[in-house]
Parts: structure tokens; C-alpha cells; sequence
């Protein structure tokens, strides 16, 4: 039989396979530079199993660009990296994302020459990092997102830091940072996507510009902060979830309204006053909700979501009344 008849299927299938062929080879190329400065990166690079005898860009945590093999984010979780990081990771010049998580062993503070990256994602969180967390971060220009949660770090938030013109999410929970927030947090900015400052030792008033910035997602709980944070609250806002619990903010609820999609609003242990207003009953999404150890009184609303709330929620109150708590004598 003639097998002429099976050449077009030939031609097409090495036309698919040279199409293909490069990216296969690409994966497998590493630039020689990138790799010198990866082997240097921290003190035990067998850690991560990273080996002069095979190509960077396949090894774990590694992510290369497909036509040049150049390193162009470093995804690094759950491995107990011992030492410091090295100022080679300046020596990276397409790095533009780094995420190292839960590495208890990883010491020391973020190096200088990593302000020579065009990052625009920085993420080193639940490390023994540890010291002032460092204001040339500021020169991070492109930087959008800022985790440097769970670690040691100390001091305040740098006032550069707060001036990032694009950032849109900075995550700095569960370290014993202290200090107000910058005034120029987000100023002149509108619609961030988050800000997690919760369990620090931080004091004083909110700035003004977190109320302008109109934030998604607003967590503060656990510090020392004061004053009245009413501003951050208003039906046209974006707000998803507000945690504001275990500070000393003083306002009156009364006087609140809240976002429509606002699907978590705690503002437990502190010394609000008021009542809860009737609107809270018209949010259709609202799933979790405290309001426990504040100076409230008045009958509690009911409606929509508000029967899924128990007593838990609304104790430790001056006199509020209704269910679940006891019914109202007047």
C-alpha cells in the first residue's frame, strides 16, 4: 500500500511539534547570571533542592520567562530556609515577584540591593525576618502588593512605604509594630483593595485618607488605635469586611451607615456608643458580626441576616436588649 496519502498528516504534525519545540527548550534554558545569583541567594540552597548540575528555571520555586529563561518570580512556601537573604537577589533584573512563606529559619533583615528590582509583588511572611522593616522599600516604585506579615519586625510603618503611588494591598498583621499609621497612607488614592494591620502594638488616630482611599478589605484589630472611625463607613462605599475589634475607638454607632455588600463587620471590645442602627437588618450578605464589650443600648434589629447572630455577639453591652438577648421593657 502507498503511503504517500500519510504525508500531509507527517507535515502537520512536525509543523505542531517545531511550534512547540521552542517553548520544550526554553523551559529547560537558565541564564547563567540568574543562576549565579539564585546558588547565593541563601545560606543551604540544597534546602530547595536547587543544584549547580541542573537548570534554574526548573527548580522548585523558580519561574523563568519561556524565551529567555530569565528569572522572573520566586515562589518559596513551607521550607525551612536557614540564614539570611543575600544581596544577590539584587542580581535578578527581571524579578518582578517574590513570595517566601512560613520559613521559621530565615533570619536577618531584607537587603538594600533589593530595591534594584522592578517588583510590583513583595511578599515575606511568617519568617523570624526581624528589625525596623526598612523605608527604602520605598523606592519600590511599581510595587502594588506589601506583605511582610507574621515575622519580627519592629518600629513604624515608614512614611515611604505609606507613599507608594500604586500600592493597593500592604499586609502587615502579627508583628509588634508601633507607632501611628502614616497620614499619607493611600492619600489621594481611591479604591484599595486591602489594609491588614491587625495584632500590632499601634497607636493613635486613623488617618483621614484611609476614608478616602475607600478600601475593600479593613482590618486593624488587636492594637491601641483611638479617636472616631465613622468616616470609613458609608452606603456608597466598597468596603467586603471591616474588623476594627479589641482597640479604643470611640464613635457613635448611631450615626453609621454601611456599605451594601459588607459581609463582615466587627467592632467588638471597644467604647462605642449608640445604638445599632436599623439599616445593619437590610444587608443581605453580612455573615459575621460583633458588637460585644462596647457601651451600646437600644433594641437590637431584626431581619435578613441578623437572626443568624447570637448572644455572643451583643454581650458586655450597657443596654441592649431584644433578640437573642432579653426582650425590651419599654
Amino acid at each position: 500500500m502507498s503511503k504517500l496519502p500519510l504525508l500531509p498528516h507527517i507535515t502537520v504534525i512536525l509543523m505542531l511539534l517545531s511550534s512547540y519545540f521552542p517553548l520544550l527548550v526554553s523551559s529547560a534554558k537558565c541564564h547563567k547570571d540568574d543562576k549565579k545569583a539564585l546558588l547565593k541567594l541563601f545560606s543551604r540552597p540544597e534546602d530547595l533542592s536547587w543544584s549547580s548540575s541542573t537548570a534554574c528555571c526548573s527548580w522548585p520555586g523558580v519561574i523563568c520567562t519561556s524565551d529567555t529563561g530569565r528569572v522572573i518570580s520566586l515562589d518559596i512556601s513551607s521550607v525551612n530556609i536557614t540564614g539570611t537573604i543575600s544581596p544577590s537577589i539584587g542580581d535578578l533584573p527581571l524579578l518582578f515577584s517574590i513570595d517566601i512563606q512560613y520559613s521559621a529559619s530565615l533570619t536577618g533583615t531584607i537587603p538594600y540591593s533589593i530595591t534594584k528590582l522592578p517588583l510590583t509583588s513583595l511578599t515575606i511572611r511568617f519568617t523570624s525576618l526581624s528589625g525596623p522593616i526598612p523605608g527604602f522599600l520605598g523606592e519600590l516604585k511599581e510595587l502594588t502588593n506589601l506583605d511582610l506579615s507574621g515575622n519580627l519586625h519592629t518600629g513604624p510603618i515608614p512614611d515611604s512605604i505609606a507613599s507608594l503611588p500604586k500600592l493597593d494591598r500592604l499586609t502587615l498583621f502579627g508583628n509588634k509594630l508601633t507607632g501611628t499609621i502614616p497620614p499619607s497612607l493611600f492619600r489621594g488614592l481611591t479604591s484599595r483593595n486591602l489594609l491588614y494591620l491587625s495584632d500590632n502594638l499601634l497607636t493613635g488616630e486613623i488617618p483621614i485618607s484611609l476614608g478616602d482611599a475607600d478600601l475593600g478589605y479593613i482590618y486593624l484589630a488587636g492594637n491601641r488605635f483611638t479617636g472616631d472611625a465613622s468616616f470609613l463607613f458609608s452606603e456608597s462605599k466598597q468596603a467586603n469586611e471591616i474588623d476594627l475589634s479589641r482597640n479604643q475607638f470611640e464613635m457613635d454607632m448611631s450615626s453609621l451607615s454601611f456599605p451594601q455588600n459588607l459581609r463582615l463587620l466587627d467592632l467588638s471590645f471597644n467604647r462605642i456608643k449608640g445604638t445599632i442602627p436599623a439599616s445593619l437588618a437590610r444587608l443581605n450578605d453580612l455573615n459575621s458580626f460583633n458588637v460585644s464589650h462596647n457601651m451600646l443600648c437600644g433594641r437590637i434589629p431584626t431581619g435578613a441576616q441578623m437572626k443568624s447572630f447570637d448572644a455572643s455577639c451583643y454581650q458586655h453591652n450597657k443596654c441592649l436588649c431584644g433578640t437573642p438577648l432579653p426582650s425590651c421593657h419599654h
